[in-house]
C-alpha cells in the first residue's frame, strides 16, 4: 500500500469486485422482488460510486506519469470493455423481441433499443417520463441501459473535465504541477452542484429526474474524490482500527437503503446520500492493508465471481425478466425466477469469458484506437439499423391498414355504429379483422400524431397548437384544453376543424385537469409540483377569457386518476368537484360556451392493444363491467351541479358501453391506444356523435348567444 503522500494505488482491489457483487444482486433481486426487496435499485448508484473511483484514479495515474491524458487510448480501452457485451445483448433482444414479445410492444422496444445503442436511453426516458418503479409501465428490454448510458456519458465527459481543471490551474501560472489540489477542488464543486440538481429534479419531477446525467455526476464524483484524497492517507497503522468499522458501516448503510427505501422515496434526491456514503465507506475501509473481516468477507472467491461478471448479470437478467412471460406464456412466479437467475449467471459467465475477456485484449484492436472506435461504431449502427427495421415494418403494417380501413366502414357495423340498437350489430365488439391492428394502434404511444402539443408535467408554460381549418377566416374558433385525456380527442376536434371551418386552439399540459383545486399525484413530493399545474390552469383560464376570438371550449381530463385539495386561502366542500365548477362558471360567466366531455370509461389498468393481440379469439377478455368502467366523472358532475346553459356535459359512454359493459373494441375497431386514451381512429369514429351532441346544445341555445 502507498504511503502517505503517494498517488492512488494501482493494487488490485478484491473487495471492490465483492461490493460490485452487492451491487448487482441488489438491483436483480429488487429486479424480481420488488416488494421484498424495494430499495434494490440503489445498486445502481453503488455501481456509479465504484467507476468514479476507478476511473479517476486512473485517469489521475496517467495525469502523474505523462501530464496529460491520452483520450483517445482512454476511450479506446472503455470501448473494448464494455461495447461488446452489451452491444451483444442488444443485438440478442431485438431478435427476442421480434420473436417472442407482442407486436403492440414493437415500437417502444425498437425505440428504446436504438436509444440504448447510442447511449442515450436515459434522455429518452427522461422525456417519456417513465417511472422506474411505477409497476403500471410496460417494460422494454432495453430499460436498463438507462444506467448504462449515463456510465458511457460519464466516459466521454470525465476526462475533459479533468484536463480542462489542469489546463487552468496550469494558465494561471502554477506550472507543471500534479494538480491534486485543484482537481479535489473542482470536482468537490461540480459534485455539490449536481448534488443540489438532483434534490431539486426529484423535487419537481422524480419520474423524468431519476434519469437525468446532470443528477447523477455527484455519485460518480463522491468516488473520484476518495481516489484523489483518501488511499495514500490511510496507510499508516494507526488507521488500520478504523477499516472494519468502515466497511461494516458503508454495507449495513446499503444495506439499509435497498430493504427500506421503495418507490415512494424521493430518489434520488439527498436520501441518495444513503447509499452513496455507504459505498464511500466502504470502499475506503477496504484501502488499507490490513485484511480485516468485512473485506475478507468481500474479497472471497463467490463474491469475486459474481463482482468480476456484475456487468453481464446487469445486462442480461432483465432482457430476460422481461421476454420470459410472452416466452413461456407464463407470469414470472418463484420456479421462473429461480430459473431467470441460473439462466443470468451462466449467460453472463459465458458472456464474460468468450466476449467481454476477448473484446478487452484483441490485440488487432488494442493496436489502433481508431479501430476499435469504427468496430464500435460499425456494432453500434448494426443494433440501430435492426431498431429501424422493426420501425420500419410497423410503418408498412400501419400504411395496409389505411387502406383497409374504407372498406371496414362500408361494412355499416364498424366503429361505434356497432353499439347502435337500430344497427343489430352483433357481437357489437366485433368479429372481423382490426383495423387497424393492434401493432399500429400502439405507435400511437411512442409516436404522438400532434408532437409538441403538451406541456411537459413540470413548469408552467402554456404551449399551443392550431389544429383544424387552417383558413384566414374560420367559421368558429374553439380551444381544447385539459390533460394527456384532452390530447386524445385532438383527433377528432381536428376532423371537426377541417370539416366545420373550425380553428381549433389546443392547451394541453401532462397530468393537469383545468380546475380551481389543487390537483395532487402520489408521485409529487413538494408543494411547488402541485403549484405548477394549478399556475398553468390559472394562465390558461386568463387567456381564454381575455380571448375576442374563441367562443367554444372543450375541455377533458381524466378527473378519477387525481387527488383534489383547496387552493390556498379557500375552503371547498368537495375539492374534486367545486374547483372545476369554479372554472367552468368564470369560463362560462365571461360569455364562453363550456362542453365539458366527460371522462372516457376506466380500463382498470389493462393494456388495451397487448391485451388484444394476447388475446386474439377472445377480445371480451379485455372489457371491462360497467360498474367499475363508469365510477363517476367530476368535471362533468360540476358542470351539471352548475345548472348553466353555457356549460354543457357531452356524455359518449353509449359509444364505449351498453348496459352491463365498457368494451375495448367496438365494431372491430380498437377504443383504446394503451390503458386509459382513446385511440385517435376511435375518435375520429366519434365526429358524428360530438357534432350531434353540439348541435344539441347549440337549438338549446338563445338566439344571441348561439351567434357569439
Amino acid at each position: 500500500m502507498a504511503t502517505p503522500g503517494r498517488e492512488p494505488s494501482e493494487r488490485f482491489r478484491p473487495d471492490i469486485q465483492g461490493l460490485r457483487a452487492v451491487a448487482v444482486v441488489l438491483v436483480v433481486l429488487f429486479h424480481l422482488w420488488p416488494t421484498r426487496l424495494t430499495g434494490g435499485y440503489v445498486g445502481v448508484d453503488v455501481f456509479f460510486v465504484i467507476s468514479g473511483y476507478l476511473i479517476t484514479g486512473h485517469l489521475y495515474r496517467e495525469i502523474v506519469k505523462t501530464g496529460s491524458v491520452s483520450l483517445r487510448h482512454f476511450w479506446a480501452k472503455r470501448i473494448r470493455r464494455l461495447l461488446p457485451a452489451s452491444l451483444l445483448v442488444l443485438f440478442v433482444s431485438t431478435i427476442a423481441v421480434v420473436t417472442f414479445v407482442p407486436a403492440t410492444l414493437w415500437s417502444q422496444s425498437s425505440r428504446q433499443i436504438a436509444a440504448s445503442a447510442l447511449y442515450i436511453q436515459n434522455w429518452a426516458l427522461a422525456r417519456d417520463q417513465v417511472d422506474y418503479m411505477a409497476t403500471g409501465n410496460v417494460p422494454t428490454v432495453a430499460q436498463h441501459y438507462w444506467s448504462l448510458s449515463i456510465e458511457e456519458q460519464f466516459y466521454l465527459v470525465w476526462p475533459l473535465l479533468l484536463v480542462a481543471i489542469l489546463v487552468v490551474y496550469r494558465r494561471v501560472g502554477r506550472g507543471h504541477g500534479k494538480g491534486r489540489g485543484p482537481l479535489i477542488a473542482g470536482l468537490a464543486a461540480m459534485a455539490a452542484a449536481s448534488l443540489v440538481c438532483s434534490v431539486v429534479s426529484t423535487d419537481a419531477n422524480q419520474a423524468s429526474g431519476y434519469f437525468l446525467t446532470q443528477a447523477r455526476v455527484w455519485e460518480f464524483a463522491a468516488g473520484a474524490l476518495v481516489a484523489l484524497s483518501v488511499p495514500g492517507r490511510l496507510a499508516s497503522p494507526r488507521w488500520n482500527r478504523w477499516q472494519g468499522p468502515l466497511v461494516w458501516g458503508g454495507l449495513a448503510a446499503i444495506l439499509f437503503a435497498g430493504v427500506r427505501f421503495n418507490g415512494a422515496t424521493p430518489f434520488p434526491g439527498w436520501v441518495a446520500l444513503v447509499p452513496v456514503l455507504g459505498a464511500v465507506a466502504a470502499i475506503v475501509g477496504g484501502s488499507s492493508t490490513a485484511q480485516t473481516l468485512p473485506v475478507r468477507a468481500l474479497s472471497t472467491r463467490p463474491m469475486t465471481f459474481v463482482g468480476d461478471t456484475s456487468y453481464s448479470i446487469y445486462l442480461w437478467h432483465w432482457a430476460i425478466i422481461v421476454v420470459w412471460p410472452h416466452a413461456t406464456g407464463a407470469p414470472l412466479r418463484g420456479v421462473g425466477k429461480v430459473i431467470i437467475v441460473a439462466l443470468t449467471v451462466l449467460l453472463a459467465w459465458l458472456t464474460k469469458t468468450y466476449v467481454e475477456d476477448p473484446g478487452r485484449r484483441n490485440r488487432w484492436a488494442i493496436a489502433s484506437p481508431w479501430r476499435t472506435m469504427a468496430c464500435a461504431a460499425a456494432g453500434m449502427a448494426i443494433v440501430v439499423l435492426g431498431a429501424v427495421a422493426i420501425t420500419g415494418e410497423l410503418h408498412h403494417r400501419q400504411a395496409e391498414a389505411a387502406v383497409a380501413h374504407d372498406a371496414a366502414v362500408a361494412t355499416g357495423c364498424f366503429g361505434p355504429s356497432a353499439l347502435e340498437p337500430g344497427n343489430r350489430c352483433d357481437p357489437a365488439e366485433g368479429s372481423g379483422p382490426l383495423v387497424p391492428p393492434p401493432e399500429v394502434v400502439a405507435i400511437q404511444n411512442t409516436e404522438p400524431l400532434y408532437h409538441g402539443c403538451m406541456g411537459d408535467i413540470t413548469g408552467t408554460d402554456v404551449p399551443t397548437c392550431v389544429i383544424g381549418s387552417q383558413s384566414e377566416t374560420p367559421d368558429r374558433v374553439v380551444a381544447i384544453v385539459g390533460d394527456s385525456h384532452a390530447t386524445a380527442w385532438f383527433a377528432a376536434l381536428d376532423e371537426i376543424g377541417v370539416g366545420e371551418n373550425w380553428r381549433v386552439i389546443t392547451y394541453s399540459k401532462a397530468s393537469c385537469p383545468l380546475t380551481e383545486a389543487i390537483r395532487t399525484l402520489p408521485s409529487e413530493k413538494t408543494d411547488e409540483a402541485e403549484l405548477d399545474c394549478h399556475d398553468w390552469g390559472a394562465s390558461v383560464t386568463k387567456a381564454l377569457m381575455g380571448s375576442d376570438e374563441i367562443s367554444y371550449v372543450f375541455t377533458a381530463s381524466f378527473s378519477n386518476d387525481y387527488g383534489f385539495a383547496s387552493p390556498k386561502g379557500e375552503t371547498f366542500a368537495d375539492p374534486r368537484v367545486d374547483g372545476f365548477a369554479r372554472t367552468e362558471s368564470e369560463l362560462a360567466d365571461a360569455g364562453l360556451q363550456v362542453f365539458v366531455l366527460s371522462d372516457v370509461p376506466l380500463t382498470q389498468g389493462t393494456y388495451v392493444p397487448t391485451c388484444l393481440a394476447q388475446n386474439p379469439t377472445d377480445r371480451m377478455a379485455c372489457s371491462m363491467p360497467r360498474e367499475f368502467a363508469l365510477p363517476g366523472s367530476a368535471s362533468a358532475m360540476a358542470a351539471l351541479q352548475l345548472d348553466d346553459r353555457r356549460v354543457h356535459v357531452i356524455d359518449l359512454s353509449a359509444q364505449f358501453c351498453d348496459a352491463d359493459t365498457c368494451y375495448p373494441v367496438v365494431g372491430d375497431l380498437i377504443v383504446y391506444r394503451d390503458y386509459s386514451h382513446i385511440s385517435a381512429d376511435y375518435a375520429r369514429a366519434l365526429v358524428p356523435y360530438l357534432l350531434t351532441a353540439v348541435g344539441e346544445a347549440e337549438r338549446a341555445l338563445p338566439r344571441d348567444a348561439n351567434s357569439t
